[in-house]
């Protein structure tokens, strides 16, 4: 998303967008196809922490997979010569970052600690964004879509059915990681429908089945994001770094639970300490008892503050300086 949230400030500068992602049927794929954005893929395998069995057998595909990734990526920069990569990090960013050779690479961290592939590209040479004061590179912030700022309240709620006086609690476990949230919303959903209708949005999890009940509308996914942030009058969410910053710029009251270190590198919890400074709540799992309390507490409490200013902006700046310049910035400081 926020990848996809710079390309409307990228075409108005004239630009040509070309997107690299994953392999199959992807998500970043069907969203490239609806907004008429050419798209390519690379096969690639994402790291998974821990001992277990599967992660296992998934990791050990990796150095295989990476062979592939890092040919595919090179045959790419030859086929697109392009002006400019820039790198969001994670897995499937990796084989551009290692076959970049002479041409401009940016990468852009949400967190507040570099991941592996941005990490690569900064000994490479690439010039590093960042989303965290407290990280060495230049603080820019997380691109938003703009389509999310946009939308009337009282439009949405007529759209989604849901009456003016209402009180809304919009729910977000992500697409990974949300199995602690569903079950505990499962627990609570007859003591939380008595206060507020509950959209809840569950990501498409085989071992989840929501319960029917009134006043509760879970869904799998949604591609509206705008309409359901608009109706909510509190959100409860995980600590990602889009979610973070995505509610600090509606100004939304909000409710993080970050996913703990060991299912994740841990940048949850830094996302979620940052978001605390700028009036965002947190609850950790171990205290998931509480669930209900600080809901409600969160809804009794001002909103979030607004973090970043023209994040998409500076970014387009810093790209079309690259274009311009043909060269970027390749010392090791940044």
């Amino acid at each position: 998303y926020p990848n996809l949230a710079l390309i409307p400030a990228l075409k108005k500068e004239g630009n040509d967008i070309v997107y690299v992602g994953g392999d199959g049927d992807t998500l970043e794929k069907r969203l490239c196809n609806n907004l008429g954005v050419e798209y390519h893929s690379v096969p690639a395998v994402k790291f998974v922490r821990g001992f277990s069995v599967k992660a296992l057998l998934n990791n050990v595909k990796i150095p295989f997979v990476m062979v592939k990734s890092f040919a595919r990526g090179k045959k790419l920069l030859k086929t697109l010569s392009p002006d400019v990569i820039f790198a969001k990090g994670g897995y499937v960013s990796l084989p551009l970052v290692l076959s970049h050779g002479k041409t401009p690479l940016i990468c852009h961290e949400s967190d507040l600690t570099l991941g592996l592939a941005n990490k690569i590209g900064k000994v490479m040479g690439g010039k590093i964004l960042t989303s965290n004061p407290m990280t060495k590179g230049e603080m820019v912030g997380v691109p938003i879509r703009e389509d999310l700022l946009s939308v009337d309240r009282d439009t949405a709620r007529k759209k989604l059915n849901i009456s003016k006086t209402d009180t809304v609690l919009l729910v977000v476990g992500g697409s990974s990681g949300a199995s602690a949230i569903n079950k505990a919303i499962n627990d609570k959903i007859n003591l939380l429908t008595k206060k507020y209708v509950v959209l809840h949005l569950y990501g498409k999890k085989p071992d989840f089945t929501p319960k029917k009940t009134d006043r509760y509308i879970p869904l799998p996914y949604a591609d509206n994001m705008g309409d359901l942030y608009a109706v909510s009058d509190v959100v409860l969410s995980r600590a990602g770094a889009t979610a973070v910053a995505e509610l600090s710029a509606l100004e939304k009251k909000a409710l993080f639970i970050p996913l703990p270190k060991g299912t994740s590198r841990g940048d949850q919890l830094d996302n979620a300490i940052l978001a605390k400074k700028y009036g965002g709540r947190v609850l950790y799992e171990s205290e998931m008892k509480r669930l209900v309390h600080e809901i409600d507490k969160t809804l009794s409490l001002p909103p979030m503050r607004k973090m970043f200013s023209d994040t998409n902006g500076k970014i387009v700046e810093i790209i079309g300086d690259s274009i311009r310049t043909g060269d970027l910035c390749k010392n090791k400081k940044h």
